[in-house]
This record gives structure tokens, C-alpha cells and sequence, in this order.
């Protein structure tokens, strides 16, 4: 079949030195539906504007009908590929049908007025988007769903071959996502093509030909959701653990749903219970190495559920090494934190309470001494192979600034125990995830 859109080799920068996309190639043919799937941030909305020619790209370049697109007229670009933007706000109170009759300008001449023919075309796309009622209402009176079903009217309309929708279903209830989904489907099968920039990977499940996969402005898969969109490459993506469900059709498992997984509820005294989840995560590691992610909000009791965990191993005869970060109180409150060595049994203060704000090595709230920092390093460097590594926490500075527990970091990487236990706060488990995919995240409260 042939390709109607091709991009090569394409990246991009908005400033210097900050590349938002990379070396990306994809192409779709008449009919397809290909949806591009990532994390927010990572260029999808860049990426349309750019195959819609809004945007030139810094390197690489996009063919339209085996012609490169900046060489058409804009004109005849808009009748051959069309964008709907997620957000739009007019500066005028055009009618819902105003509106959507803009989509057929590329038609029109300079002082051309709509035919009856344009005014069918507008119709039956209002009529197709459940709006037809509305077509005399203020555009700017509308819900935000309404408004996105006008703008993908107005796209419709346009006739173009290759449709750019940028999230379409983003502000839109349960039944005219469907709605619209439905229309995509067969309107590709009518040989109209899309590229649609989406944040549900059930959607693409359901209705995509391919998926370009996206991660740090990177393609990461390329391909039919059912290879894309697996279990590990979805978790490593969004930093998230999931879980595809399946369909079974005439003996066959298709991929239906892609559902988040939630924190596992795990009492620490349960690993010496032979048959618990603790104790099959230990019994697991006799193959390989295995990280439990201990996560929560400030103070929900991440380094008491470590305490415990290292209590009921040393019960069973298991060997623990790592550093625990116990608060130091004082009254009541807490105003700085301890790291102890958890195999030589040794304990240094790690942390204060920050109070100025030209300090260098620091969070928000704390400030670290970098000397206690060098012993913690020093000390999980040099422990030996155990059963049970602790690591109480990885935190900003080691996942966003590369200093701190940097010993930490590498312990967990190298495998060198059996079970790895973890403290990460909740605002950075997915960079944890994108780290360690693999692991059992547990809630720390």
C-alpha cells in the first residue's frame, strides 16, 4: 500500500542544546491509524506540528506523497493533511457552525462564499459529532468537550487524506470518546489516515494499526499495539507498573486493556510466613535478584516498615546489610535524619533541617553533610554480598542530580543480593520504575 506520510531522520530543538525530539522515522499509508503514545513532555504535540509543517524541523525531513512537504503551498497542504489541536479559544463568538465551515477554506477561493455542497459537508460532520443542535450556539458558550467535538468537525470537513489529532478524546465523556474513536475507525477504512497523539493505551489497543512509542523525546517502540504495548515496555515508558488484560477470541489472547497496578499492602513480619507474597518475593530470588520499591508521602512510615523487614530477616537467620535513615526528634518534631550502617552497626547524622538557602548539597527541606554522605558511600560500597540490601532513601539527588546515596544507586544496579529493599518517595517511583521495571512496589505506610 503506498506511504502517504513519511518522516526521516527527524529531530528538534526549541533552544539550543535541548533537543526535545530524536532521530525519529515513521510513516503511514492510506488508511492508517497510527497513534504516538508517551509520557507528558515528551514531544508529542511538537512531533504533529512538525508533520503538519508548522514547525521545520532541525534535521531529517517529512515527505507528503513522495514529495517533501515544505515544498507545497499552504493551500494545498491544508487540503491534503489537516491538525486538530487539543485546546482551542477564538477571539470572536463564532457560531458552532462558523466554526466548523472554516475547516473547508482550503477549498474556497480568496472572495469565495460556501456552496450548498460546503454547507452539506458541514452538516453531516455536526451531525456525525452529535452537535447539529448546537450549530447556531456561541462556540464560546460551549462546554470544553463541546468544543473539542467542533474542532473535530471542522477537521473533518477539511476532506484532507492524512488527519493530525492531537489527545481528541481528552476533554470528552465516556460516550463521545466512543463516538469519536468510532468515526476514526470508519473513516480509516474509508481510506482517510490519522496520526492521533493520545494518552490511553487502551485506545490505541483498540483502534490503532501501529504505535509509535515515545520516551525522553526517543522512539522506543515502533510497531502493532500488540508488540508495543506490552506489560514491561509500558511500565518502563510511564515509570508505572501495569497489567494488560486479555481477551481470549476463538483460542487466541488479544490484548483488551492496559490497568495500572497499585502499591502492594505487605506486612514486613509476613517474609518469615512461608506461602506469603513477602516470602515468595524471597523465594524468587534463589533465580535472581529481586527490588522491592518501599513508596509513600513524608512520614507514612517508610523507614519503621524497613526497620521491620530487617528484624523479621534477621529471624531467619538472613544476612542484612544498607544504610537506614531513622528521623532525629526532638520534642515532637523532626529536625534532622541518621544514616546507620545497617552491617557494621555504626550511625552518623546525615541531614539537618535547612535554614539557609545558599546551600549546596540540599533538598527543600534538608540539608546534607557531604562528609556523611562520603561514609554512607563508603560503607554500602564495601559491604559484602548479603541476602537482604536496605537502602533508606534514594531521593532528588540521586535520581535527578546524580549526587548523595550514589553508592545506592550502583549497590542496586550491580545485583550483589539477593533481596534489594528501597525507599523512594511517590513523586519519583517512576524514575525508579523507569530504573527498575522489574520490581514490587509496596506501600510504605
Amino acid at each position: 500500500m503506498t506511504v502517504l506520510l513519511k518522516a526521516q531522520n527527524l529531530s528538534f530543538a526549541y533552544q539550543a542544546q535541548k533537543t526535545i525530539l530524536h532521530d525519529i522515522n515513521l510513516s503511514v499509508k492510506k488508511g492508517e491509524v497510527l497513534y504516538v503514545l508517551g509520557p507528558n513532555g515528551v514531544g508529542k504535540t511538537t512531533l504533529l506540528h512538525i508533520l503538519a509543517g508548522l514547525l521545520a524541523p532541525d534535521t531529517g525531513q517529512v515527505t507528503l506523497a513522495d514529495q517533501p512537504l515544505g515544498t507545497y503551498p499552504a493551500q494545498k497542504r491544508a487540503q491534503m493533511i489537516g491538525l486538530i489541536p487539543q485546546l482551542h479559544m477564538p477571539a470572536f463568538a463564532y457560531s458552532v457552525k462558523e466554526m466548523v465551515m472554516m475547516g473547508r477554506a482550503p477549498h474556497l477561493g480568496w472572495f469565495s462564499s460556501p456552496s450548498e455542497a460546503d454547507e452539506s459537508v458541514v452538516e453531516e460532520a455536526l451531525e456525525q459529532v452529535g452537535l447539529y443542535e448546537l450549530q447556531d450556539r456561541p462556540y464560546t458558550s460551549l462546554s470544553g468537550g463541546e468544543r473539542q467535538l467542533v474542532m473535530i468537525a471542522r477537521g473533518l470537513v477539511q476532506k484532507c487524506h492524512i488527519l493530525l489529532m492531537d489527545e481528541p478524546t481528552a476533554h470528552l465523556d465516556l460516550s463521545n470518546q466512543h463516538r469519536i474513536l468510532e468515526i476514526v475507525n470508519q473513516l480509516s477504512h474509508q481510506g482517510l489516515s490519522f496520526i492521533i497523539s493520545s494518552h490511553s493505551p487502551n485506545d490505541a489497543l483498540a483502534y490503532a494499526d501501529n504505535v509509535l512509542l515515545l520516551s525522553g523525546g526517543w522512539v522506543t517502540e515502533y510497531g502493532p499495539p500488540k508488540q508495543t504495548l506490552t506489560e514491561p515496555i509500558i511500565s518502563s515508558v510511564y515509570g508505572i507498573q501495569t497489567e494488560v488484560v486479555f481477551d481470549w477470541l476463538a483460542g487466541i489472547a488479544v490484548p483488551k486493556a492496559v490497568v495500572p497496578r497499585r502499591p502492594l499492602k505487605l506486612v514486613p513480619e509476613s517474609l518469615i510466613e512461608p506461602g506469603s507474597r513477602l516470602n515468595q518475593v524471597y523465594e524468587q530470588s534463589l533465580v535472581s535478584p529481586q527490588i522491592i520499591l518501599i513508596t509513600g508521602l513524608s512520614g507514612a512510615g517508610k523507614t519503621t516498615w524497613c526497620q521491620r523487614l530487617a528484624q523479621s530477616a534477621k529471624k531467619m537467620g538472613v544476612t542484612v546489610a544498607g544504610i537506614l535513615s531513622p528521623g532525629i526528634y526532638e520534642n515532637g518534631r523532626k529536625l534532622a535524619i541518621g544514616a546507620r550502617d545497617l552491617y557494621g552497626g555504626e550511625e552518623r547524622q546525615l541531614a539537618q533541617l535547612r535554614e539557609k538557602e545558599d546551600a549546596t548539597l540540599a533538598t527543600p527541606r534538608w540539608v546534607f553533610d557531604p562528609t556523611a554522605l562520603e561514609w554512607a558511600n563508603q560503607k554500602l560500597g564495601s559491604a559484602p554480598k548479603t541476602d537482604l540490601l536496605i537502602i533508606d532513601e534514594l531521593g532528588p539527588l540521586e535520581f535527578l542530580r546524580g549526587v548523595g546515596l550514589t553508592e545506592g544507586l550502583s549497590r542496586v544496579d550491580s545485583g550483589s543480593y539477593r533481596v534489594a529493599c528501597v525507599v523512594v518517595r511517590s513523586s519519583l517511583l517512576p524514575k525508579a520504575l523507569q530504573r527498575w521495571s522489574n520490581a514490587v512496589v509496596v506501600d510504605g505506610a
